[in-house]
């Protein structure tokens, strides 16, 4: 059984996740100098897997990182510094 919140990020680095349930997550993507924050809860069956694949980070797509990592990065992210 997993304790959330779960942290991960994509290997590129430019998109960030805060998984707060087997159904719902928060994600941050930096596109260009835009900052997009999306808060995703998932209803139908695919939404469901991707989380969790996000969770046991398959395919080598996703890396864990801590919640220090996630949340200076946000910072980063919102203030335009990233």
């Amino acid at each position: 059984m997993n304790e959330f919140p779960l942290y991960r990020k994509y290997t590129n680095n430019e998109t960030y996740f805060k998984i707060l349930s087997e159904n719902e997550f928060e994600e941050i993507q930096k596109v260009g100098d835009k900052v997009l924050i999306y808060h995703i809860e998932a209803i139908q069956f695919p939404e469901k897997l991707r989380i969790k694949d996000m969770i046991d980070c398959r395919e080598k797509i996703w890396i864990e990182l801590s919640e220090e990592e996630y949340e200076q990065t946000k910072k980063l992210f919102l203030s335009g510094r990233a």
